[in-house]
């Protein structure tokens, strides 16, 4: 699209360096008359495309191509739509498309007036040997993720496993209820002063990126959260009826694969002995159409069409939407949630070394000992770095010195007068309002034992 306000966020020189943004219909019908014309006198034109399923039909329907190559879509798709073979091979280079294309073989024909035989499949590209020369660039590219890959944000509870975000535009998956799971318990707290309570956590399944599969056993890193949720996404609380949020939810789980294919916590519940699926539960209880719940999104995804219920509602209701001002980023809020439980870890790890040692009173709390426990040079305060060492130490869970983040968001929890110190006087604070401070339960999500289920 051209529409300028969709590129409104870039910078100077704009999208794609700048780069004139045209309908892509256009292009091809332009591109299309050049190269049949001459000097090209091209044979054949086979258009790459970037597009969603709906517009390469779009495509196939306006012009003439024999065959279209395209992508966007996660999920494979091989169909004949008004005589032009649609062929994309899914996401992540886990297949390609092997195509042949060929004519008559006759001397005196022109193959432009011809219709050539389309021949294709797909095919895994792990069946091929990589070229060494690429396949060693490659690894080289990836070594610069180890740092977060080797960075544990959570464990994954059993109910999860194996976590994965495969087909995640077709089918409700293990890594989207985990994602929204983790950001409604995030949301749902009671601290210094903040009450917050959220009914469920909603995600459009073309949010959840990874397409990857995580063995069981394995954490949830930092490599994962980055790889699964762009950076820039936003979510906001806003009110839906609990029709709406039924409907809306069955609107994107009947039909063929999509971006709109809703991911939901592991509140939400749907019957799925029927089509299509119908829900029955939301925050553990049976859906009540008439009420109205509280609602974490993104408001983008409320009026893109993918549901159309949602976008006729509102579209109809705009009061409804709350100000940019209110929206949350997703990897803040999940960063600081994981920081929050780290340090809930930490202090009960202080706890069980106060309960083992003889001449302390275990009913005390001695924020002096605890700080001391951390702050391994002397000094007074408790560094990033401390707390590195400290999840690593104490709580056994995989850091990596070369990235400091998840420590840093434990910090700035520590950190209550946010003065950038954590020294006896954040100890002392947390000692008086440990009740106030935490979640009540919430925190357990992440760091379940293996046996442990939610």
């Amino acid at each position: 699209s051209d529409d300028p306000k969709l590129y409104a966020n870039f910078k100077s020189p704009g999208a794609f360096g700048g780069a004139t943004i045209t309908d892509p219909w256009d292009a091809l019908g332009k591109y299309q008359s050049m190269l049949q014309a001459e000097p090209y006198c091209c044979d054949m034109i086979l258009p790459f495309q970037h597009l969603y399923v709906p517009d390469d039909h779009k495509t196939c329907q306006t012009f003439d191509f024999p065959v279209i190559l395209s992508g966007h879509d996660h999920h494979r798709v091989d169909e004949v739509v008004e005589g032009t073979r649609l062929l994309k091979p899914g996401m992540n280079a886990v297949y390609a498309t092997r195509l042949e294309i060929s004519w008559q073989n006759d001397d005196n024909s022109n193959n432009a007036q011809q219709t050539p035989t389309i021949r294709a499949k797909f095919v895994k590209c792990s069946d091929w040997e990589p070229d060494p020369v690429l396949d060693d660039e490659n690894e080289r590219a990836y070594d610069a993720l180890e740092p977060l890959r080797n960075t544990e944000l959570a464990r994954v509870p059993s109910k999860y496993e194996p976590l994965s975000s495969n087909n995640s535009r077709g089918s409700v998956c293990t890594m989207g209820t985990f994602i929204c799971s983790l950001l409604r318990s995030s949301l749902s707290v009671t601290r210094r002063q903040r009450f917050f309570q959220v009914d469920a956590v909603l995600l459009m399944g073309g949010n959840i990126r990874g397409n990857a599969v995580h063995p069981e056993g394995s954490f949830f890193s930092l490599e994962a959260l980055e790889a699964e949720i762009k950076d820039n996404e936003v979510i906001a609380v806003l009110p839906m009826p609990g029709w709406l949020l039924a409907d809306g939810i069955q609107e994107t789980h009947k039909g063929d694969p999509i971006p709109g294919w809703m991911q939901y916590d592991h509140g939400v519940v749907e019957d799925t002995s029927v089509f299509p699926p119908v829900v029955t539960h939301v925050a553990n209880k049976t859906l009540d159409r008439d009420r109205i719940y509280r609602v974490a999104t993104k408001i983008g995804d409320l009026t893109n069409g993918q549901s159309p219920s949602w976008t006729d509602y509102y579209k109809a209701h705009p009061e409804s939407i709350p100000p940019k001002g209110a929206y949350i980023n997703i990897h803040s809020e999940l960063m600081s949630y994981f920081g929050r439980n780290l340090w809930r870890k930490l202090w009960d790890a202080m706890t069980e070394i106060i309960k083992k040692d003889a001449q302390l009173d275990e009913g005390k709390c001695y924020p002096t000992f605890r700080l001391g426990t951390l702050d391994t040079n002397g000094d007074g305060t408790v560094t990033v770095q401390e707390i590195q060492q400290a999840l690593n130490d104490l709580l056994g869970v995989s850091t990596d010195d070369r990235e400091p983040t998840l420590a840093e968001f434990v910090h700035t929890f520590a950190d209550t007068t946010g003065d950038g110190v954590v020294n006896s006087q954040d100890f002392e604070q947390f000692c008086g309002e440990m009740m106030e401070t935490y979640e009540r339960d919430s925190w357990r999500l992440s760091h379940l034992k293996r046996s442990s289920t939610v």
